[in-house]
């Protein structure tokens, strides 16, 4: 079946008795007067009409919440290319016009969990602090790349997504993920100057040397921690940090090149 094309949330309404019956839920749930051992309690028409709100507040985030999570499972599934919006309603259980009310479309679900991705990975980006007192610079380095590791590892089924369907989207997602490696390669390029000026690393060209390392990064990241090739063969997550440390920051001779 060919993927069902994506309604403006302008024109799209709630189809059908389904629909009807689906969209009132919240409000009809929300309104029902709270009771103690069957006897209704009587509250200020003020604090129950609070109330009222708050709880309906919270129903629609959790049914939001429940929509978005569905559909990480079946892009994950399908892929996101593959993903209709009507297998995402079918999925979640809900009508269309439940769906209209809380995304535009399936590409506005795929940039909301994608973005909570990107907040998540730079919440655990560290710039490595050479003040006195602070931990050894490969330890954080290690700590780093350790805590990246496990947020994609946490998130596979959106890192899978993002390595290896994201890329060519559109010009707006292209530009989004531009602006992610760029902030990733500007901390690659702040710790390689950091390192230079207390002699740790060799000279270099910053710019050139922390898209060599962002490069193998993410190529590990692709084949040996999300990949098909992970479940043939599994690699333990420490062996992946320290391979990557290692290899980034000896290269691969024995002794100095020339």
């Amino acid at each position: 079946m060919a993927p069902e094309p994506e309604k403006d949330v302008h024109s799209a309404q709630p189809e059908g008795p389904d629909a009807e019956a689906d969209a009132p839920d919240v409000e009809a749930d929300a309104d029902a007067p709270e009771a103690i051992d069957g006897v209704e309690t009587s509250a200020p028409d003020g604090q129950r009409e609070d109330g009222r709100v708050a709880r309906a507040a919270r129903l629609r985030a959790a049914r939001r919440a429940q929509v978005l999570a569905v559909a990480r499972r079946v892009f994950a599934e399908r892929g996101y290319h593959a993903t209709s919006v009507a297998d995402i309603i079918e999925a979640a259980g809900i009508a269309r016009g439940t769906f209209y009310l809380y995304f535009v479309s399936k590409r506005s679900i795929f940039d909301e969990l994608l973005d909570n991705l990107f907040s998540l990975l730079t919440a655990v980006l560290r710039r490595v602090d050479m003040t006195p007192g602070a931990p050894p610079p490969l330890e954080q380095m290690r700590d780093n790349m350790d805590r990246i590791l496990g947020v994609l590892d946490d998130n596979r089924d959106l890192t899978r997504i993002l390595m290896r369907e994201a890329v060519g989207l559109d010009a707006d997602f292209d530009r989004k993920l531009a602006e992610f490696y760029g902030r990733v390669t500007d901390l690659i390029q702040h710790a390689l100057r950091r390192g230079q000026s207390i002699g740790l690393t060799r000279p270099c060209d910053h710019y050139i040397t922390s898209l060599c390392v962002l490069g193998s990064v993410k190529e590990v990241i692709s084949q040996a921690l999300v990949g098909t090739g992970s479940k043939d063969h599994p690699v333990d997550r420490q062996l992946i940090v320290r391979e990557i440390i290692q290899y980034n920051l000896n290269g691969l001779f024995s002794v100095p090149v020339p």
